[in-house]
């Protein structure tokens, strides 16, 4: 079993060419303009939707450097977005420091993920119109943004059912873990049938990384969370382990679960009550459950390409998505 870090170690050579691709592409010849992007872009992070790339396209035979440029290309949507949702949640930290409007301000924010939007169509802007990639994206930066729109309409919907939260994550979050695993496969090959696969491979594992991504709001620390604990509670959003919880309780604790949701109840009596329920009815066990089952009909998608390394190291990443502590 390989753990992260043993996934990372094998493509650790074109890993550190993204990096490379990252600090050139985002460059800015204004100095304030290059820090507070720098302060995002080198904030950390897993850069799983890199990783993405690279392994899809060499489980597709492919090991040339354009698995670089999409690589870079994606993880900038992804910072792209979560600069956005720290100016809409609020949110003073990530990824252990401090978000960009704590320490600039909303204006700055709004505008450096803006920034990071125009360098990806400078980075795309070069290829054919017919590259496989443009669609991808493009079909990819707007599922991501109608999945925002439904989530922020949906904010204190205390009935949302599952099917809907579902669906809300698979744009979210979903989209562009499928699209880096679709544009390694189409660098490689044009066997549909494997493209599939590999598409499929990063839908299911979008849906487990953002179950998982919900359920440690809930509970892991702060110091390994990155951000501030608690903080879906805090904005009274239903994220799929107080849906989970809502499921399971009687309609009084039901009653009171839809009041501690009210951002404005007293927050240290909503965290308790809402811990309460989850030890009550074995929340975690079950998210953690649901996560796995996403996982293997990931890891059962592979099975139509070929034996390789990648191949092996896309499945253990999966298992990964589920067992990660932050």
């Amino acid at each position: 079993m390989l753990h992260f870090d043993q996934i990372v170690q094998l493509i650790a050579d074109d890993l550190g060419a993204v990096e490379a691709k990252l600090t050139e592409q985002t460059a800015s010849e204004y100095s304030f303009v290059d820090m507070a992007v720098q302060h995002v872009v080198e904030g950390g992070g897993k850069r799983l939707r890199p990783i993405l790339v690279v392994l899809s396209a060499k489980a597709c035979g492919y090991e040339g450097p354009d698995a670089h440029t999409l690589a870079a290309v994606v993880e900038l949507i992804h910072v792209a977005s979560l600069v956005h949702d720290d100016v809409l949640d609020e949110a003073s930290i990530r990824r252990g420091r401090e978000t960009l409007q704590t320490k600039w301000g909303n204006k700055v924010a709004v505008l450096v993920g803006d920034y990071l939007h125009a360098r990806v169509l400078a980075m795309l802007v070069s290829r054919r119109a017919d590259d496989p990639a443009m669609e991808i994206l493009a079909d990819t930066t707007q599922a991501m943004c109608e999945g925002e729109v439904i989530h922020a309409y949906k904010s204190g919907d205390f009935d949302i059912t599952v099917e809907e939260y579902l669906k809300i994550i698979s744009f979210k979050t979903g989209k562009l873990i499928a699209a880096s695993c679709t544009l390694g496969a189409h660098l490689g090959i044009t066997d549909e049938r494997q493209i599939a696969a590999l598409t499929t491979y990063g839908q299911q594992i979008g849906t487990a990384f953002q179950i998982i991504d919900d359920l440690l709001d809930f509970v892991e620390a702060p110091e390994k969370l990155g951000k501030n604990a608690f903080g879906d509670l805090r904005e009274g959003k239903l994220t799929f382990p107080i849906i989970a919880a809502r499921s399971r309780c009687d309609d009084v604790e039901k009653a009171k679960l839809e009041h501690v949701l009210n951002p404005h109840t007293d927050e240290a009596e909503a965290i308790a009550f809402v811990q309460s329920l989850f030890q009550r009815y074995d929340v975690e066990p079950h998210c953690l459950t649901v996560a796995q089952t996403y996982a293997d009909y990931a890891k059962a998608a592979l099975a139509a390409l070929p034996h390789s390394s990648a191949r092996t190291a896309l499945e253990q990443l999966a298992d990964y998505v589920v067992s990660r502590d932050a």
